[in-house]
């Protein structure tokens, strides 16, 4: 019975649960810099495999254009002709294909003043199409489009309207 002690053991010193927080603490630290570091190997790895990539893709691209015939390499100069085209059109003709909606027909397309003015016979079912064309060129910004002219088709049993639009560089 002599070690039996029923009496009140004192509190943990400050220093102990100091040290204990601090141990915590550089333990999460330890731990986050850790996750850290994986997320980096794992971005890094995933840049190489990207390089890996394109430089396979760029060894296949070169052993092709080797095993090309003359047939195939005038193509794809024509290709890279055609591309480069598109990049050179002028302002007017990209402006006109982005108003242009499959229920518009061009008849004629005739470019005038040095590519700053164009005149387009257009064919639609109905005449709000061709007003709904001449807004959508208006709201391209630098460019004016009017409505020359517009009739039903004479002849044509579905009443096709005609439509005379001229488009011009502000």
């Amino acid at each position: 019975m002599r070690r039996l002690d029923f009496t009140k053991r004192s509190a943990t010193p400050p220093l102990a649960a100091i040290i204990v927080f601090l141990l915590l603490a550089v333990g999460l630290l330890s731990a986050w810099r850790q996750w850290d570091l994986w997320a980096l190997r794992v971005e890094v790895t995933r840049f190489e495999s990207q390089l890996v990539e394109r430089r396979m893709q760029h060894e296949r691209e070169a052993r092709r254009a080797l095993a090309q015939s003359p047939e195939e390499k005038k193509v794809d100069l024509l290709l890279s002709a055609q591309s480069a085209e598109d990049r050179l059109r002028p302002l007017l003709l990209r402006s006109i294909e982005g108003a242009w909606a499959p229920t518009v027909a061009v008849m004629n397309l005739k470019i005038e003043s040095g590519g700053k003015s164009a005149q387009l016979e257009l064919m639609t079912a109905e005449l709000a199409e061709v007003f709904a064309f001449v807004a959508r060129l208006n709201a391209e910004q630098g460019v004016r489009a009017t409505v020359m002219r517009h009739g039903i088709r004479s002849g044509d049993p579905n009443l096709a309207t005609m439509a005379a639009v001229r488009v011009e560089l502000r």
